[in-house]
């Protein structure tokens, strides 16, 4: 699972935590009371839950009735109790739910719903081992748009909003970590496994996903109802119970004989192939690497309205409708979400932990699935920088507290959905993988599927798969790793002594034992650069104490010397150990990408922030502060040689930051590689820092007006020409606000764009930006925002504005329209403004109105 803004969730405090963890730095994260959530009194020991019976089946009939935001139907479990003397059946059933009736076997029974709990009254006891047809009859009543009559999570109605043309209706569900009981009585915790029915009743017109395989689709005409029965027949936890329906858009694909689904929103259906179309590729990377072929009858991609990030549900993933993208903005910007999601398919849905302490085994397995395929489909330099980030990341959250990546010690488990479990996690398992060997390390994971497959597990069941199929005791690599918090602090100072012909590099773990933390027994690798050459020369070496010298043979003395040059270590480094006279040398020849970008930001004297969000892996620099004009020619001349399109992008940006004309031809030279968008994106940009002369504006303008180049190119070039001479090149403007982006990105660049000019001459594109139902709400109202600022008594700017006061328009564009009018004090559309006071329902607007029609008489 991934989150991004996620509407409701119980799973909102985890998120807090990942972004802002709120504690005190080094210091583990304190509650209101100032007691430290992971420890007691705040923190206890969690286990997995005892279970009274093991569910066979479940079987699932709902009627769904999104005009009154409500469902019913029955639930049947084939269960059999685990111990003789069972009585009573325990169902977790949402306080939201009306229970109508009972029965086991066939035979009404007395029950009691109290809170969140279900208990069936069998009377007599049932006996151990033997299944009973347990059938609850319930309805979820009418409420708000997050489900049952209280508002609780687990179900989400999504409704159409005049503001939101786009927005059409729908439902989702969302189990994890135990919201499905609220939309559905049963077991609730993710240490059983059921195979599963969903037979589910909508509207004709609407489409329902679930999980398995379809199995039918009929129609009812009289009833204006469509039925959809799916199937899954293997066993799964029941958080991975889902359903998503509504207005939607499908396009089917198979792969290996594994029907696929892509789902959206309905009118978005030409996102899909920029959105979804290496999912077979994703499916054959991972099947192949794993040794384990995608175990379920088919896999659907559900891009839902409302949604945040990600959601593993078995066979049938919910996404985030605002994830959704084309192919001329990357290349399958959405891979970093699809490939995370489509991993739980085996790391979390196939094998699934017992309990939230262990919930790395879902996610950091994904995280790391997920980094091993950006490598694959992106390349090392985008690896490379996506586990900069994640260690980024990490750190942050470790300066504020530290725990171990298994741990049983908490006082909510989703606090457990930190970057401990994420990032750090996924570093981890990179780790494994070198210490291990690709070999042994992927036949260990396709063993420990194979031994664990469709069943609950802990990292005891992991840590034997491996060490059973490779010989290798990876005990001490756990203990140190997973069950132990923390991570290495190091540092490093290097010599050369010409006499020996050696350098000697001592090297300190740093890290606070106080806590648990460890002195780390891990492979070091340091290497040599030489300085005239540029050949890096590696030495291996084991770091297992805290204080250690090491020594290898150098016919003269290094350029720069590195400690884990390929940054395959968790580390966090006290500082870069590097002088100044190593930055060059690093800057041109590190093997590393991380460690030339990272040499150009010191040469530039940037500081760096310990964690920020990048966009697909690419550092966005801070403004350069003390560039040096010798410091420049050093990362102009490592631009020029420089391989690696992000970071050559990174190099651009810190050189445009300081822009000089002696560099204006390398600026044209990177402005020239139309293979590598990203680098001429910043090519375009850091040209956009110097005066503009006629072929450089016919460069931009080259990029400005194209329809084939990446999103981002364009929008480097219509930035460029709006800061050089906007008046001259509003044919690109223009043409760039009618061609169909997601999210409307290309005419939101176009009006932000223009937003320093307040003069009639942008009037034809604003109000091209201003109109139609098919441009994005939030362009249309910044485009009439700016239309408010334009010269007063201008009456082509009041017919523009006046056009917009329909009450057809989203009610949100009528009251910007009225406000526009008011701000500018255009009594002529008075007459206007008060025909649609007249006409509207929307409060909102009459009152704009009302307020506008004060002033304006």
């Amino acid at each position: 699972m991934q989150f991004t803004n996620r509407p409701y969730l119980t799973k909102a405090a985890a998120l807090a935590l990942l972004i802002f963890p709120g504690a005190v730095a080094g210091a583990q994260f304190r509650g209101p009371q100032g007691q430290a959530a992971w420890e007691p009194p705040l923190a206890h020991m969690h286990y997995a839950r005892t279970r009274d019976y093991h569910v066979r089946h479940l079987n699932l009939v709902l009627s769904i009735d999104p005009a009154t935001h409500s469902a019913a139907g029955v639930v049947t479990h084939e269960l059999a109790p685990l111990r003789d003397g069972l009585r009573k059946i325990e169902v977790d059933a949402g306080a939201n739910l009306t229970i109508s009736s009972c029965t086991i076997g066939g035979v009404s029974k007395p029950f009691t719903h109290t809170g969140e709990q279900l208990f069936i009254d069998n009377g007599s006891a049932l006996a151990r081992g033997q299944y009973v047809s347990v059938a609850i009859h319930y309805a979820m009543p009418g409420g708000g748009r997050f489900g049952g009559a209280n508002g609780a999570g687990g179900w989400h109605w999504i409704d159409a909003d005049p503001n939101q043309p786009d927005r059409v209706p729908g439902f989702w569900s969302q189990g994890e970590t135990d919201g499905n009981h609220h939309w559905v009585p049963l077991y609730d915790y993710p240490n059983d496994k059921c195979a599963s029915d969903e037979i589910v009743t909508v509207p004709e017109a609407w489409e329902c996903i679930g999980n398995g395989a379809l199995i039918s689709d009929t129609v009812d005409p009289a009833n204006h109802t469509r039925t959809v029965h799916w199937q899954m027949k293997l066993p799964h936890s029941t958080y991975l119970l889902s359903l998503a329906g509504g207005e939607l858009d499908i396009q089917k694909a198979e792969w290996r004989g594994v029907p696929l689904y892509y789902v959206v929103p309905k009118g978005r259906g030409w996102m899909i192939p920029g959105s979804f179309g290496n999912t077979p590729d994703m499916l054959s990377f991972y099947s192949d690497k794993l040794g384990y072929k995608y175990a379920w009858p088919k896999y659907a991609q559900d891009a839902m309205i409302d949604f945040g990030g990600g959601m593993e549900n078995v066979s049938a993933t919910t996404l985030g409708a605002n994830s959704l993208t084309d192919l001329r903005a990357g290349l399958y910007p959405m891979a970093s979400l699809d490939s995370h999601e489509l991993a739980h398919q085996w790391f979390g849905d196939n094998v699934t932990c017992k309990d939230w302490g262990d919930i790395w085994l879902n996610e950091s397995f994904a995280t790391f699935m997920q980094m091993m395929y950006t490598t694959h489909l992106n390349g090392k330099d985008a690896g490379d920088f996506d586990r900069d980030r994640a260690e980024r990341q990490y750190l942050f959250e470790a300066s504020r507290y530290i725990r171990p990546v298994r741990d049983l010690m908490y006082s909510d488990k989703n606090q457990m959905f930190d970057s401990h479990t994420y990032p750090k996690g996924g570093l981890i398992l990179n780790m494994l993988r070198l210490w291990m060997g690709d070999g042994p390390f992927w036949r260990g994971m396709g063993h420990y599927l194979r031994t664990n497959q469709f069943t609950p597990v802990d990292t005891k069941d992991l840590e034997k798969a491996l060490t059973d199929s490779s010989g290798i005791n990876v005990g001490p690599f756990f203990d140190q790793w997973i069950f132990k918090p923390g991570h290495p602090v190091l540092s490093f100072t290097w010599n050369y002594d010409q006499g020996a012909g050696s350098v000697s590099v001592e090297v300190l773990q740093q890290q606070d034992t106080s806590n648990g933390t460890p002195i780390y027994n891990m492979p070091l690798t340091l290497a040599a650069i030489d300085g005239e050459t540029g050949a890096v020369t590696r030495h291996a070496f084991t770091l297992d104490a805290r204080d250690q010298t090491f020594t290898f043979p150098a016919a003269s003395r290094p350029g720069a010397v590195l400690l884990d040059p390929d940054h395959s270590l968790l580390k966090q480094m006290k500082s870069s150990g590097w002088t100044p006279d190593e930055l060059p040398v690093i800057l041109e020849h590190a093997p590393c990408v991380v460690d030339r970008v990272a040499a150009a930001n010191l040469l530039a004297a940037r500081v760096v922030p310990p964690f920020q969000r990048f966009r697909r892996g690419q550092p966005r620099p801070q403004p350069t502060q003390a560039l040096t004009d010798a410091n420049a020619r050093l990362i102009a001349g490592a631009l020029a040689n420089e391989k690696s399109p992000l970071a050559a992008s990174a190099f651009l940006t810190i050189l445009g930051a300081g822009a000089q004309e002696w560099m204006r031809p390398l600026f044209r030279s990177q402005a020239a590689v139309m293979t590598e968008p990203d680098r001429r994106a910043a090519a375009l940009a850091a040209l956009g820092r110097l005066p503009a002369t006629d072929a450089d504006v016919a460069t931009e303008r080259t990029a400005a007006l194209s329809d084939t180049e990446q999103y981002s190119v364009v929008e480097a070039g219509l930035r460029t020409l709006a800061g050089w001479n906007d008046k001259a090149n509003l044919d690109a403007f223009t043409h760039q606000v009618a061609v169909r982006s997601p999210g409307d990105q290309l005419a939101a660049t176009v009006v932000s764009a223009l937003t320093a000019d307040n003069t009639d001459a942008v009037l034809p594109v604003l109000t091209l930006a201003s109109q139609g139902s098919e441009r994005a709400v939030s362009v249309r109202a910044d485009a009439i925002k700016h239309l408010a600022a334009l010269p007063a008594g201008d009456a082509s700017v009041t017919a523009v504005l006046v056009s917009l006061l329909k009450p057809s328009n989203p009610p949100v564009l009528a009251v910007d329209a009225i406000n526009a009018l008011h701000t500018r004090g255009d009594k002529s559309a008075a007459a206007a403004i008060q025909n649609l006071a007249s006409e509207t329902r929307d409060q909102a607007v009459k009152d704009a109105a009302q307020k506008a029609l004060a002033d304006l008489g």
